[in-house]
């Protein structure tokens, strides 16, 4: 499944950092494909319109992390199509993965303390 949790990086366990990743790659394949991403966006997994930001904030995180980058995006056009609910994805995230689950509770707390 394409999915951009579109959440702070900071959130993600390993396996979900390095999966969505490889998926925001995977969707910009389909693009320059010319191939269909519509039920991805019309179930609110994608926006392709922020694929290139979302890119540079997990290769941050990554290398925060000490995980070596080198897979930068082949040049494509964005274009505005897709709509995210983070929140909803923060709690579908938290319900899935304890990992994932205890790093958005430490986060928060971090977040809560500055």
């Amino acid at each position: 499944m394409t999915r951009m949790w579109n959440l702070n990086p900071a959130y993600l366990c390993t396996q979900h950092l390095l999966g969505e990743h490889k998926e925001i790659h995977q969707a910009v394949g389909s693009i320059l494909k010319g191939r269909s991403l519509k039920g991805h966006l019309e179930k609110g997994q994608l926006e392709i319109h922020n694929l290139k930001k979302r890119h540079a904030e997990l290769v941050r995180e990554m290398k925060k992390r000490n995980f070596n980058h080198n897979s930068p995006l082949p040049d494509f056009e964005e274009f505005y199509a897709g709509k995210i609910d983070p929140q909803k994805n923060k709690l579908d995230l938290m319900k899935r993965c304890k990992k994932c689950r205890v790093r958005i509770k430490d986060q928060d707390k971090k977040e809560k303390q500055t």
